[in-house]
């Protein structure tokens, strides 16, 4: 039996964590969530967490959701009621490919292995969520008519899409393979244990992605970066080590008021409402050992929760502060960055 690493600490504001044990997988107690996050690699993904040598390394949506299919089981069999898998964990993210012209030797093998809604990968998740009873936040670059995005999807366990996102803005070189998504994906979920909602990595960091998320009362957040170094890990570039990305976790709880899930293959983590730690896995520990890791929340009465009632930093009074507070001597300029970004496969490919 692999080693399953358990959280047994309290306190926390929206909702407070008990000590885990197995569900009884003929009843549904709407008082008490298990989330399983996933922290194992994706099939053909080079490790340690930090290699980018992709000599010989070929993207397999097969071999991936056939991987995700078992970990979905292994959770739901330790009494998970929600799953959550990293970034572009479908089919992987391409960590030292992620612009045009690093991946472009591996872009059609990318773009063949990203996921298709209606597609038979996509059914098998679907079925996954259906035939284990849980909710399922899969993680995915998604191709779309002739773009690929970077995705989550919330799955209800009766295999309901309740939302398919699409990252608002990827970051950096990412914007010159996937294409911007709308600001009306982002979204707050209701569901019998309290308001979900979900974003990507560095949208973290931004208030046009963060603000409508955090006036939407949250009772937990669901955020997926693609992988995660230890701290002071001297291969890192600042933007994707573990100093950099989780303090924006922390500072997004603690303005938010939730609990968050911080899904990321390597070092994987559950902050609660005050941004503190709950659960940590280093990157050290092997991700064969600990592909999952698991945490419990007291959600009484959150279901009942009234949206947008919410008694936090976040309101449009803010809002409108901020634009009428706005000092005359800034220009008030439109940048090129903010423009939405297709990117289409036809130019992309060639």
């Amino acid at each position: 039996m692999r080693f399953l690493l358990l959280s047994a600490l309290a306190g926390i504001a929206s909702a407070s964590v008990l000590p885990w044990t197995p569900a009884d997988p003929t009843t549904v107690d709407y008082n008490n969530l298990t989330v399983a996050l996933v922290r194992a690699e994706p099939a053909n993904w080079p490790l340690p967490v930090m290699n980018k040598n992709w000599t010989g390394v070929h993207f397999d949506i097969n071999a991936t959701v056939s991987k995700a299919v078992t970990l979905i089981e292994e959770a739901a069999e330790n009494g998970a009621n929600l799953v959550v898998f990293p970034e572009l964990w479908f089919p992987g993210y391409p960590k030292g490919l992620a612009d045009n012209v690093s991946i472009a030797p591996y872009i059609q093998d990318y773009v063949d292995n990203s996921l298709e809604v209606g597609t038979p990968q996509w059914e098998t998740l679907i079925n996954a969520a259906k035939d284990n009873g849980v909710y399922l936040v899969p993680a995915f670059s998604h191709r779309d008519g002739n773009s690929i995005y970077m995705a989550q999807a919330l799955i209800s366990p009766e295999g309901e899409v309740l939302l398919l996102r699409h990252k608002l803005r990827p970051s950096g070189g990412e914007r010159t393979i996937w294409s911007d998504g709308d600001i009306d994906e982002l979204k707050v979920i209701a569901t019998p244990y309290g308001r979900w909602g979900l974003l990507e990595c560095w949208e973290h960091f931004h208030p046009a992605m963060t603000y409508n998320i955090q006036s939407q009362a949250e009772t937990l957040h669901i955020a997926s970066w693609p992988y995660t170094p230890n701290p002071a890990d001297a291969s890192a570039a600042y933007w994707e080590s573990a100093e950099v990305n989780v303090a924006a976790a922390r500072l997004f709880a603690v303005n938010t008021g939730a609990p968050l899930v911080y899904a990321t293959v390597g070092n994987a983590r559950f902050l609660d409402s005050q941004g503190l730690d709950i659960t940590v896995v280093n990157a050290s520990v092997p991700l064969d050992s600990v592909p999952l890791v698991y945490t419990s929340f007291n959600t009484t009465g959150l279901a009942n929760t009234v949206p947008y009632t919410i008694d936090g930093e976040q309101s449009y009074g803010i809002l409108q502060q901020i634009n009428a507070g706005f000092p005359s001597f800034i220009p008030q300029v439109v940048g090129t960055f903010v423009q939405k970004n297709i990117v289409l496969l036809s130019d992309l490919l060639n």
